[in-house]
């Protein structure tokens, strides 16, 4: 979509869909102030409902996987568009409440009060209908220039492989933060490390940019790295266990 045309669909839907976002955690509110200013938006209490209008074309369940089960129930009949946006639930669940449904899923981690640029987020997208996928296309074309389609099973994959990638990769920083307790060096210190960890891997694969005495076999690191560990058995078990992953991947 060129960006005139973008423009103008924007000024377009502005008057004509309502969305509806149920929740209150991390991706409702950014969802709400990515769409704010675009379309009509409303926030609803995920626990009461209250307010929410059965009229809006697009209901979107911006819970914990195990909260869109809760509310299902309580939702009363719509002819609202009902989506989710998780990466690991399955999109049949919500066709009991109606025949059009979809999902709706940002591959991204959100904390509340930190901005972010929403123009490059990939957002996957599975619907019960080629209609029903046009409207989404066009709704989260409002977000983000990356729009693309994924199935459910894709959807688990790609949330699994995410965990590695994001979450498991956090609590590694933690490790680190807790680590360097010990000294008197701030963590911050770590930044430039990481940012280039990541901006590697804009040109090389993983397997490519790796570093370190994993993958240079050095055991005399290696030993003195697990001696340190000693008192720390959870600790020194994941050294050992990722120490032997990275090798593996280099055979």
């Amino acid at each position: 979509m060129s960006s005139s045309l973008r423009k103008n669909f924007e000024i377009i839907i502005q008057f004509y869909i309502m969305i509806s976002i149920i929740g209150s955690g991390n991706v409702a509110t950014h969802l709400f102030k990515a769409l704010g200013g675009k379309t009509q938006v409303e926030l609803i209490e995920p626990h009461s409902l209250k307010g929410l209008n059965l009229n809006s074309e697009l209901i979107i369940l911006a819970v914990a996987d195990e909260a869109i089960s809760q509310i299902l129930p309580k939702l009363k009949e719509t002819s609202s568009i009902i989506v989710h946006t998780s990466g690991s639930v399955d999109m049949e669940c919500l066709k009991e409440k109606n025949r059009e449904y979809g999902v709706l899923y940002p591959l991204q981690t959100f904390s509340k009060n930190l901005e972010m640029n929403y123009d490059d987020i990939p957002f996957f997208i599975e619907a019960s209908s080629p209609s029903v996928e046009d409207k989404l296309k066009d709704i989260a074309s409002l977000i983000t220039k990356n729009v693309r389609y994924a199935n459910s099973q894709a959807r688990k994959q790609l949330h699994l492989a995410s965990v590695f990638a994001c979450n498991f990769t956090n609590a590694l920083a933690g490790v680190a933060k807790e680590l360097l307790s010990e000294t008197d060096i701030e963590f911050s210190v770590f930044m430039p490390l990481l940012r280039q960890t990541v901006e590697k891997l804009k040109y090389l694969s993983p397997k490519e940019a790796q570093t370190g005495p994993a993958i240079r076999n050095d055991r005399k690191i290696i030993r003195a790295h697990l001696d340190m560990l000693g008192k720390e058995p959870e600790l020194k078990a994941l050294y050992e266990l990722l120490t032997k992953r990275i090798q593996h991947e280099k055979l």
